[in-house]
Order: structure tokens, then sequence, then C-alpha cells
């Protein structure tokens, strides 16, 4: 039974913490922000980004996340310039409302990270996180976690 369910199980975890996290933000005033927003503040770091490579990231197409992009600069939460390594490119990065939205998200993601290890008790969620770790370490999963040091 858990061949056919652990891969969306998974999925629907993620997706709560994007479901809390969201509401948590429209409390704050962030209305305009919808779940498909949560690719562009995993994935586009602290540093400025081409579009194609966030879309790579992603895992999107490039005219999906030039979409998601263009309703987040009309937000006001990233801006674009003329990348400095090839002038035909758009970088990408954080406005200052933007980057205090991805500490926002961030904060909530921590939030809900404790009430499940209360949850579940520390020392088992500490060993489930071990081994998510140990997961992604084997697999050489892409996760968002090297564009945000």
């Amino acid at each position: 039974m858990l061949d056919r369910v652990l891969p969306r199980t998974l999925l629907a975890l993620g997706r709560a913490f994007e479901k809390r996290a969201l509401a948590a933000l429209h409390a704050d005033g962030h209305l305009g922000l919808r779940p498909s927003h949560f690719a562009v503040f995993s994935f586009i770091g602290t540093g400025t980004v081409r579009v194609s490579e966030l879309a790579d990231r992603a895992q999107q197409t490039q005219q999906g996340m030039g979409k998601t992009l263009r309703e987040l600069e009309l937000m006001g939460y990233i801006e674009r310039a003329i990348d400095t390594q090839d002038r035909r490119a758009k970088a990408i990065k954080l406005t200052k409302s933007g980057k205090k939205v991805a500490d926002h998200i961030a904060r909530s993601f921590t939030a809900i990270r404790k009430e499940q290890a209360a949850q579940l008790g520390q020392e088992d969620y500490d060993k489930l996180v071990a081994l998510l770790d140990q997961l992604v370490a084997v697999t050489a999963l892409e996760t968002p976690a090297p564009f945000w040091k």
C-alpha cells in the first residue's frame, strides 16, 4: 500500500506547509500571493538568477515561470534587470518586500516544524529529518537549500 501513496503523501506534507504559510502571509496583508508563487520564493535564493535557471530549479517551463515572475514584479516582490553576464538575459532578484515575504515563509515553516516535532516527539522528528536528509544526499536530489546559503 505504501508504494502507491508515499510520493503523494510527501507532496501533501509539502503543500500543507505552503498552505499554512500562505494563510499567515494573507493575514499579514500579502493578499495577492498564491500557491504558485512558492516556486519562486523557494528557489530564487539570495542573489540574482536568470529566468531560465529559476525555471529549471523549479522544474517549470520558462513561459510558466515568466508569467509567475510578471505577477510578482507587479506586486513589488521581485525586480528584473539586465544580466551583467549576458545583456540578452534578465537577472531576477527579490526586492526588500520580497525578502520580507521569504523571511515570513521561513518563520512559518519553522513554526510548523516545531509543532510537528511536538506531535511526534522531538527524538522521532529528528530521526525523520535525518533520514530524509540522507535520502536527499544519496539520490542527489536538487533542493532549494543551496540557493539560500
